[in-house]
């Protein structure tokens, strides 16, 4: 189970970018790390080669001064400058002891060396390369001497005195020795086994710490973010779940209420006409019309909770066909024309002459003119208009407008309107019940046929209410003849 999940959570985008965190880090920590070493030698050698320096100036001076009163005091018994160099190096590396401790040498050039020559090729190299230069620099190299490193810097040994020059050349003849000339070169050995071994575990320890801080921080937002993601993804599947599930439930409740409402609406409607004989009290008609009516407005409802579920399911389809829009505003104003002419409201009809046929489903495409009108009579004042323009456009294609002069839609409702069972809260609205199911129908049903669904409105305003059908629906071939819509 455990590695069921680990495997998940690399497998998704937050698992991708906690890899890409985490390998950010261990690249962030070897660039620390080496960095840090990079600095700690730097500094190492710094301090090391001033060191070195000062104390073989010092030498120098020594051994100078000492070449200098050794020619002022006449002392030809006492030992030459080299050797009294050599011996006091050598005495120095004796009292320094352990194998560990730095080392002084002096060592001459090849082939020219009074005591010690250079050790090795590489070493002659270097004590050659000072020759011929004013101010030659010390080189310094990290070598291995007996199987432990070694810091090593070689410093040029220049004939700066007289007296120097003049022993080299008794010692030496034939050399022909002069001032400032590279007669060899001071070899400082300083170990560095420790200092390398502490600064490795300095810089493995640092690195560790940067890519533990970085990782875990991470790991963290990863794990964090995934976790959040894990829980809309499952309150969504939950919704989803549940949308489907009410609307399984509705679709099934909407056709169990159907079969015996159409029997109450086909009943009533037998006994409306009297079929079976004529009411002895004519009381009872107005009872019949009443069950008559209601039965027909919950047939209506139903069926609109039965068409808004099946879209939300997905099942919803047009039955697509060649169709007059003219022929719909004309259906729609004969079915709506006592509605209006009871609620005091004017009817303006406003259609091109040049309408070309629509390609789609014509009951549906009536059925949202029909709510359309139906919303546009409910929220308005007697006295009021209602509109319907229709116009076409080769590139916008064909649009259907309902107006009224009604009480309107604030800006912040008009998200809510086209959501299923919301009704905006009004005093004028409050008046009319409903379920609020017909301005989400009208939207779905203009997205099955691929346009839009507009509403403009203004609180006191009115409203505008605009379907826009796509121009591939529209067919450019004149209607047979004119409709008078007045009629």
């Amino acid at each position: 189970m455990q590695r069921a999940a680990t495997t998940v959570f690399l497998r998704s985008r937050e698992g991708r970018g906690w890899i890409a965190i985490m390998l950010f880090a261990a690249m962030l920590s070897l660039v620390a790390g080496a960095g840090f070493y990079q600095a700690s030698m730097g500094s190492f050698v710094a301090n090391k080669t001033d060191e070195k320096t000062t104390a073989l100036q010092l030498v120098d001076a020594f051994v100078s001064n000492y070449s200098r009163l050794r020619d002022d005091l006449g002392a030809e018994s006492a030992p030459v400058p080299a050797t009294f160099r050599a011996r006091s190096i050598e005495r120095f590396n004796t009292e320094r002891g352990a194998q560990s401790a730095l080392r002084v040498r002096w060592i001459g050039r090849a082939e020219r060396a009074i005591a010690t020559p250079p050790s090795d090729p590489e070493m002659a190299r270097t004590i050659e390369s000072f020759v011929g230069k004013t101010d030659p620099a010390p080189v310094a190299q990290f070598v291995t001497i007996d199987g432990e490193p070694v810091f090593r810097t070689v410093y040029p040994s220049i004939a700066r005195e007289a007296s120097c020059v003049n022993c080299h050349n008794s010692l030496q003849p034939g050399q022909n020795w002069t001032l400032n000339d590279v007669m060899g070169a001071f070899s400082i050995d300083a170990p560095a086994g420790p200092f390398l071994a502490n600064l490795r575990w300095q810089c493995a320890g640092i690195a560790v710490v940067v890519f533990v801080l970085i990782g875990a921080v991470g790991t963290w937002m990863s794990v964090a973010y995934y976790r959040r993601s894990r829980e809309r993804e499952a309150a969504r599947e939950q919704a989803e779940a549940t949308n489907l599930a009410k609307s399984s439930f509705l679709a099934t409740m909407s056709h169990e209420l159907r079969t015996p409402l159409n029997a109450i609406i086909g009943f009533s409607e037998m006994m409306l006409r009297e079929v079976m004989g004529e009411f002895r009290n004519e009381q009872y008609r107005g009872y019949v019309t009443d069950i008559h009516a209601s039965g027909a407005h919950l047939l209506g409802i139903i069926n609109d909770i039965l068409d808004l579920s099946k879209a939300e399911a997905g099942k919803l389809q047009i039955d697509e066909d060649l169709f007059d829009p003219r022929e719909i505003v004309r259906s729609v104003c004969q079915l709506t024309g006592m509605r209006l002419r009871d609620a005091g409201l004017v009817e303006v009809i406003d259609l091109a002459p040049d309408l070309p046929l629509l390609f789609g489903d014509e009951r549906k495409t009536l059925q949202m003119v029909l709510n359309l009108v139906t919303n546009a009579i409910k929220f308005s004042e007697p006295g009021g208009k209602i509109g319907i323009t229709c116009r076409a456009d080769r590139e916008l294609g064909l649009t259907i407008c309902v107006s009224d002069t009604g009480i309107g839609i604030a800006a912040a409702d008009i998200g809510r309107v086209v959501e299923p069972f919301e009704q905006v809260d009004s005093v004028l609205s409050r008046q009319h019940q409903g379920t609020g199911l017909g301005l989400p129908l009208v939207k779905a049903m203009m997205e099955l046929h691929g346009g839009t669904f507009e509403l403009q409105s203004r609180l006191g305003a009115g409203t505008r209410a605009v379907l826009t059908f796509p121009a591939f629906r529209m067919v450019e071939q004149p209607a047979e003849e004119e409709v008078d819509v007045a009629a």
